[in-house]
Order: C-alpha cells, then structure tokens, then sequence
C-alpha cells in the first residue's frame, strides 16, 4: 500500500468572512503573494470592497427574482403565504462582509437584507457550484452541480428546477472574491507595483479656518497623530498650571 502523505493546513495571514445576523456563512482563509504592505489602508482597497459587497447583493437579487418568478403566482397572490406577508422590519436581517489581517479586522461593511426573500436569505451560498441533498436520516449529501443537473436531467424535483436557475450560470464567488483583493493588494503591472501608487488620504470640508482637512485611511497613523494633539494639548495644560501656581506664590 503506498504511503500517504500527511497534509497539514497552514494558516495564511488574510480571511475574509460574510455573515447574516452574526451567524457565519463562509470564510476563506488566503495569502496574498507579493503583498504591498498598508494597501488595504488604501482609497482603493475600500472601493474594492464597495464592488464585492455590490457584486454579492446582485447575486441574492438575480436569485430572489429567480425565485419570485417561480413561487410567486399573481393569479392567486395569496397562495404564498410569504409574498402575500409584511416584509421583516429593516435591519433585522443584516448581512456583514469584512476583511481581516493577521485575525484583525480592516474593513467591515454591512448592508439591509430584509428585502430578500426568506428562503434566500436562509439559504445563502455565494459559492453556486454545488447541490445538496438531505437524506431521511438527516445526512447532507453535496454533489457538484454541473454533474448532478447533467445526470438528473429528466427527473429533477421542482425545487431542484428553481435551483438550477439560481445557479447554473453563476460563477463562484469566494474565487472572484479572493482574486480581486489579491490583485488590489499585490504588485500587479496593471494595477499597483508599490504603496505610493495607492491613495492614503483624502481631503473633506474644511476646519474652522476654512482649509481643507485631511484625513488618513491608515488608522494608526491617525491614532499617532491625535496622540500627539493630545500630548501637546496636556503639555500646554501643564505648562499654564504651573505658571499659575508661581504666580500664587508671589
């Protein structure tokens, strides 16, 4: 019998995560090759995120009208108990996207999902590559979906019909996902080659003076700079007491 060769997982320095209601839906862990480092504190980074969190809402929209089209019957609107009720109250289903380094969050984006039907929403999977199937006995069966469509041509169930026009164009998420931040994050010819491509910061409004203020994307940095405001601010405080003080004693 040939030997096998143990394979160990390596955890890798970058995740990303979605969630619905805090409950976990999919995490990837992922390394990012050439990393450029402070990128993901970056104008850019954050549109990137802005798209992947656009590119998922667009997935469970297309699969809400798919599935809309097909339960929704407006000859009897009131055969679905579903569409014929309220909708939930806003934000009582929030949906959750975020980033993270080394285990620390970077980004963070939510977003309302009560628009979404209740049967998307319970049954989230932005991966759209496979069918699974729960026997009697409770056990989950998963089967690839090209194959089992293929092979279960003639005989699929309505609710396999449903999914199968959910799904069956749709690529998978979590591989265009990790693609796009690897390629905002890394030296790349047809995006960034080192950090001073990237932008830092951006200015909004004005202070009271009426110039524009800065602002940092690289929160340490801006931690930094609002600790030394406050050491110059407690030096200057200091200072005045003091003064007063000798002022006292004359």
């Amino acid at each position: 019998m040939a030997n096998l060769k143990e394979q160990s997982y390596k955890e890798e320095r970058f995740e990303f995560a979605l969630y619905v209601n805090n409950n976990i839906i999919c995490k990837r862990n992922f390394k990012i090759n050439d990393f450029i480092e402070h990128s993901m504190e970056s104008a850019e980074f954050k549109r990137k995120v802005d798209e992947i969190v656009d590119m998922i809402d667009k997935d469970l929209k297309s699969k809400s009208r798919v599935y809309t089209w097909y339960y929704f019957n407006p000859m009897e609107p009131d055969a679905s108990e579903e569409f014929s009720s309220p909708l939930i109250d806003p934000w009582e289903c929030t949906f959750r996207f975020e980033v993270s380094d080394r285990k620390k969050v970077v980004i963070s984006k939510i977003w309302d999902g009560y628009a979404y039907p209740k049967a998307i929403r319970d049954k989230v999977d932005i991966s759209n590559k496979t069918v699974k199937i729960i026997s009697k006995d409770g056990k989950v069966y998963s089967y690839d979906k090209d194959s089992f469509f293929k092979s279960n041509e003639d005989r699929l169930s309505f609710e396999h019909i449903v999914l199968k026009a959910m799904i069956g164009d749709k690529p998978d998420l979590l591989l265009q996902i990790t693609k796009q931040i690897c390629e905002v994050c890394s030296v790349h010819e047809e995006f960034f080659t080192n950090i001073g491509e990237y932008t830092l910061s951006e200015y909004y409004g004005k202070d009271k003076d009426g110039n524009p203020v800065k602002y940092d994307f690289n929160i340490d940095a801006h931690n930094r700079k609002l600790e030394r405001k406050w050491m110059k601010l407690a030096a200057e405080d200091a200072k005045k007491r003091k003064e007063e003080a000798l002022n006292k004693e004359k």
